[in-house]
C-alpha cells in the first residue's frame, strides 16, 4: 500500500522514516487507510510500538507519516536461525530468545487492548527486532477498535465482517463467515498462539496445497503438535488456538503470564527431560534377562535425583512426577523379584498414589519374610551354644570330674573293689539319678532355655537311665561286673558320638578317647577303672575347652538375656 523512505528531520537533526502512498495507490480510500494506520499507531505510545512523530499532507493532498527510523531485521528471518541470533545477540537458546521476543509483542498487545485496539495481523514478518534488541510490533493497517469514540478515525470491530489478515495464522472468526463470533482481544490471543505454534513446530499452523485447504485448517484449528514440543508450552499453544474464543486465554496478559510461568518452569522441564533419558536407559537394563544391579542402582539414582530436583523447582511438573512414579515402580518390581520386598515397600512409600496391587504384594511378601526371619531367628537362638554356657560347662566339668574320681576310688580302695557286683553297680547308677535330676532342677532356667542345652540335659539323664539298664542287662546275661564295666566305656563313647553328630561336632575328641580306652580295657580288663576315669576326664577337659566362656562373670547383656528368658519361662 505504501512506500517508506529514509529522511532527516532538520529541526531536530535526527533520522526518521517517512511513509507515503505508492504512486498507483494515491486514492481517497488508500489515503484514509494510511491515515487510520497513523492514527492507530500514533495513539499507542508504547516501547514496542513504532512512535509516530508527525502526520502531514503533501502537495497532492495525500497523507505523509513521519515515524521513528528503525534499523534491524524482521523476526521471521531470525526465528529459525540460531547461528544468526547468536551472532547478533549472543543468545544460545533459540527457543528462550524467541519467547522473549513474543513476550515483548504481548506487552504491545496488552497496551493496545487496554486502548480498545485489536491488531488482527500478528505474524513474525510484522515484528521488527532492532540491532540493539528493540522489539516493535508493526503494520497496524487492519487494526480495529472495540470502542466507538465518535471520531470515526478507526474502523470498529463490529463492522469487521470481511475476510482480513494472513490465512496461515488466521483465527476462525477472521474468515467473515455468517454467524461467526465477533472480533475481540481473543482474536489477537489466537494469533499469538499461531506464532507460538510456528516457534515450536517450525512452520505456521495453517498450511495446505490450496487456499481452500488452508481455510479448512483455520476452521478446524486443531494443528498437530510435534511430539518433541515441551508439554507445557504445547498446552499453552493449543489453548490459545482454540476454535471457540471463550476457550482461549481471556486476555493477552493471561497468555503472557502462562508463557512467563513456562519460562520459569523450563529449568524444571530440562531436568525432567534429562532424567527421562536416564529412565529410558534404566528400563532397557531392567528388560535384560539378567540385569546388572550396579547399573540399575546407578541409573535409578540419577533419574530419581533429576526428577526430585525438577519437582523442587516446579512442584506441579507432571512429567517429572510421572517419570518419578515410573522409575520407582520399575525398581520396586525389580526389588520384589530379587527377594527384597522391604526395599520395594520403602520405595513405593515415596509415591503419593502407589500401584495398589504392587504395594499389597510387596507388603504380603514383607510379612512372609518377617515371619520366616522370626522362625530362623528362633531356630538360631535355640541352637546358640553361647546361651547357658557357664552353667553347662560347670555341670559337665562337675559330673565329669565326679565320675573320674569314682572309678579311681574303686581302683585304689580295696574294700570297695571287693564289694564289686552287678547289684552294687545298679544301685550306684540308680542313686546317681536323683542327684542328676536335682542338678537339672537347679540349672533349669539355663538348661531349658535353648534346644542345644535341652538336648545335652536330656542326654545326661539318658546316660544314667541307660547305665541302669546296661547293668541289669549284663546281670541277666550272666556277664561279669568287669565285662559290664568295659562295655559301659563303649556305651559312653556311643552317647558322646551321638552328641558330637547331633549337637556339637567338637565333642568328637572325647568320643574318640572313649573308644580308645574301651579298646585298651577290652584287651586288659584289669585297667578298666583307669580307662573309665581317663574317658570321663577327657570328656571334662573337652567340654571345658569347648564351652568355657571368656569370663565367668556374666556381662550386662547376658544378665538382660537371662532376665528375658526367666520371664518367658515364668509365662510358660
Amino acid at each position: 500500500m505504501g512506500v517508506i523512505r529514509a529522511a532527516t528531520q532538520i529541526a531536530l537533526g535526527r533520522s526518521v522514516a517517512v511513509k507515503t502512498l505508492k504512486s498507483d495507490r494515491r486514492g481517497k480510500a488508500a489515503a484514509i487507510d494510511l491515515l487510520r494506520e497513523a492514527w492507530v499507531t500514533g495513539s499507542l505510545e508504547h516501547p514496542n510500538v513504532v512512535p509516530v512523530h508527525l502526520v502531514e499532507i503533501d502537495q497532492d493532498g495525500m497523507p505523509v507519516i513521519v515515524m521513528k527510523k528503525i534499523t534491524g531485521v524482521e523476526w521471521s528471518k531470525l526465528l529459525a536461525d540460531p547461528l544468526e541470533v547468536e551472532r547478533r545477540f549472543g543468545a544460545t537458546d533459540l527457543l528462550s530468545w524467541n519467547l522473549g521476543i513474543l513476550m515483548s509483542v504481548l506487552n504491545a498487545l496488552r497496551y493496545a487492548h487496554s486502548c480498545g485496539v485489536v491488531h488482527r495481523d500478528l505474524k513474525p514478518s510484522n515484528v521488527m527486532v532492532g540491532d540493539f534488541g528493540e522489539v516493535y510490533l508493526l503494520d497496524w493497517g487492519i487494526a480495529v477498535s472495540l470502542r466507538d469514540d465518535g471520531s470515526g478515525r478507526l474502523p470498529l470491530a463490529i463492522h469487521a465482517t470481511q475476510l482480513a489478515g494472513t490465512p496461515h495464522y488466521m483465527a476462525p472468526e477472521m474468515l467473515g463467515r455468517a454467524g461467526s463470533p465477533s472480533i475481540t482481544e481473543r482474536t489477537d490471543v489466537y494469533l499469538v498462539g499461531s506464532v507460538l505454534y510456528e516457534l515450536i513446530a517450525g512452520r505456521p499452523p495453517h498450511e495446505g496445497a490450496s487456499i481452500g485447504a488452508v481455510l479448512a485448517s483455520v476452521v478446524a484449528s486443531s494443528p498437530a503438535i510435534p511430539p518433541s514440543a515441551p508439554t507445557e508450552l504445547a498446552a499453552i499453544c493449543l489453548r490459545a488456538m482454540s476454535a471457540e474464543p471463550e476457550q482461549r486465554f481471556a486476555s493477552a496478559d493471561e497468555l503472557r503470564l502462562a508463557i512467563q510461568q513456562y519460562l520459569e518452569h523450563r529449568g524444571s522441564a530440562d531436568l525432567a527431560a534429562r532424567a527421562t533419558v536416564r529412565l529410558d536407559e534404566l528400563a532397557a537394563v531392567l528388560a535384560q534377562p539378567e540385569p546388572d544391579p550396579d547399573s540399575i542402582y546407578r541409573l535409578f539414582g540419577a533419574c530419581r535425583f533429576g526428577f526430585h530436583e525438577a519437582l523442587s523447582v516446579w512442584p506441579a511438573n507432571s512429567d517429572a512426577r510421572d517419570g518419578l512414579a515410573r522409575a520407582i515402580t520399575a525398581v520396586a518390581e525389580y526389588e520384589l523379584g530379587a527377594g527384597n520386598p522391604k526395599g520395594a515397600v520403602t520405595l513405593l512409600g515415596e509415591l503419593a498414589d502407589p500401584p495398589a496391587a504392587l504395594l499389597a504384594r510387596a507388603r504380603d511378601e514383607v510379612e512372609a519374610s518377617a515371619k520366616r526371619h522370626a522362625e530362623l531367628e528362633k531356630l538360631r537362638s535355640d541352637l546358640d551354644p553361647a546361651a547357658g554356657r557357664r552353667t553347662r560347662t560347670f555341670l559337665a566339668v562337675l559330673l565329669g570330674l565326679a565320675f573320674t574320681a569314682v572309678p579311681l576310688l574303686n581302683e585304689t580302695i580295696g574294700s570297695i573293689r571287693a564289694a564289686e557286683s552287678h547289684a552294687r553297680d545298679t544301685v550306684l547308677a540308680a542313686l546317681s539319678l536323683p542327684i542328676i535330676l536335682g542338678l537339672a532342677y537347679w540349672a533349669r532356667n539355663s538348661m531349658r532355655a535353648t534346644s542345644f542345652n535341652r538336648k545335652i540335659a536330656l542326654t545326661g539323664l539318658f546316660v544314667f537311665v541307660g547305665q541302669i539298664l546296661l547293668s541289669l542287662g549284663a546281670w541277666s546275661l550272666g556277664l561279669s561286673p568287669a565285662e559290664a564295666q568295659v562295655f559301659m566305656i563303649f556305651y559312653w563313647g556311643v552317647v558322646t558320638s551321638m552328641l558330637a553328630i547331633t549337637v556339637d561336632l567338637w565333642l568328637w575328641p572325647a568320643s574318640v578317647l572313649y573308644f580308645v580306652w574301651f579298646s585298651l580295657a577290652a584287651a586288659y580288663p584289669e585297667i578298666r577303672y583307669y580307662a573309665m576315669a581317663g574317658g570321663n576326664l577327657g570328656f571334662s577337659i573337652n567340654a571345658f575347652v569347648r564351652w568355657s566362656p571368656a569370663t565367668f562373670t556374666p556381662t550386662e547383656e547376658e544378665r538382660s538375656e537371662r532376665l528375658t528368658r526367666d520371664r518367658a519361662a515364668r509365662r510358660r
